[in-house]
């Protein structure tokens, strides 16, 4: 018996010899840039490590109130907002900052967002894809007709929109809008009228944020829609200088709510300057007004060219 414990505890000792020698090497073939990996990373998490500046200093963005701008609304009797961010100087500028902020209905410029899900779904093949008018007679003359994508957009015609979201389905264009972070994401509580009477909200610097990740492509879309989107989203152009913009209207609020959103791209400068108003529609005759405001104020940040005579 003594014989037979003495063998069974040289071999357990072999055991322990020859797993440690594993260990050791195993150890040894770690790759060295491993190992300093390792140790980079942990210096990396410690609590005083300083991480890289992610935009330089004299790029990062700052928020200038010019309520003079506030003119605009009251020589029209009215209450409204007009924001702009000047990418070209890293500034955004605001009239009334408190509203700037302030969330309504988006109304006919969610055609933005809803052009770039029709395209990224396939529901819309491009700019072209039609759609049969079903031959009933809405107020604006204009939408009594057959439409293609493009031309809904520039008309606003609400039907060949409501359609498309009714195509999608609602969870998907809720999952998109969430994708996009567009305002409060509340795409209901009816599937094809949540942007004009809904709980969807969105502030003016909420569309300024949403067309900044347009034009930086920086939304889960494919190039293809990208590309298709901005030719519908083209409002008006001139020598070196092109507009992308929707206008929108409601009167499901009180009072009712006018918009114009977009940004401006100059040949002379590529840095794109955005733009997003809103106001009071407390006349029919401010509808032409929503432009004449935006484009003032772009003139005068030199974003625009001079008007012309």
């Amino acid at each position: 018996m003594p014989a037979l414990s003495h063998r069974l505890l040289a071999g357990a000792l072999l055991a322990s010899l020859a797993l440690s020698a594993c260990r050791a090497s195993i150890a040894q073939t770690v790759p060295a840039p491993a190992q300093n990996a390792a140790q980079n990373a942990a210096q990396n998490t410690a609590p005083n490590a300083t991480p890289a500046p992610a935009v330089p200093a004299d790029q990062r963005e700052r928020w200038e109130t010019r309520p003079e701008l506030g003119r605009h609304f009251e020589e029209l009797g009215t209450r409204g907002v007009i924001t702009v961010l000047d990418t070209r100087i890293h500034r955004w500028i605001a009239s009334d900052s408190a509203r700037a902020f302030e969330a309504f209905l988006p109304a006919s410029t969610f055609k933005i967002p809803m052009t770039l899900i029709a395209l990224d779904t396939g529901a819309a093949a491009d700019e072209t894809q039609p759609f049969k008018w079903d031959g009933q007679q809405r107020a604006i003359a204009d939408w009594n007709r057959d439409q293609t994508l493009a031309s809904a957009y520039r008309v606003s015609a609400v039907w060949v929109f409501q359609s498309l979201a009714r195509k999608i389905g609602q969870p998907t264009v809720q999952q998109y809008v969430r994708d996009f972070r567009y305002g409060n994401a509340a795409a209901g509580p009816v599937g094809d009228r949540f942007w004009l009477d809904g709980d969807l909200r969105i502030s003016a610097v909420g569309q300024i944020d949403f067309l900044r990740r347009v034009h930086d492509r920086a939304l889960p879309l494919s190039d293809r829609s990208y590309d298709i989107a901005r030719k519908v989203l083209l409002r008006e152009q001139g020598p070196g200088w092109r507009m992308y913009a929707k206008t929108g209207w409601t009167d499901a609020s009180r009072p009712a709510i006018g918009w114009l959103v977009g940004w401006v791209e100059r040949d002379e400068d590529p840095r794109p300057v955005y733009f997003a108003l809103n106001m009071d529609m407390t006349s029919d005759a401010f509808g032409p007004k929503r432009e004449e405001i935006v484009k003032r104020v772009l003139r005068s940040l030199r974003a625009l060219p001079p008007q012309e005579g």
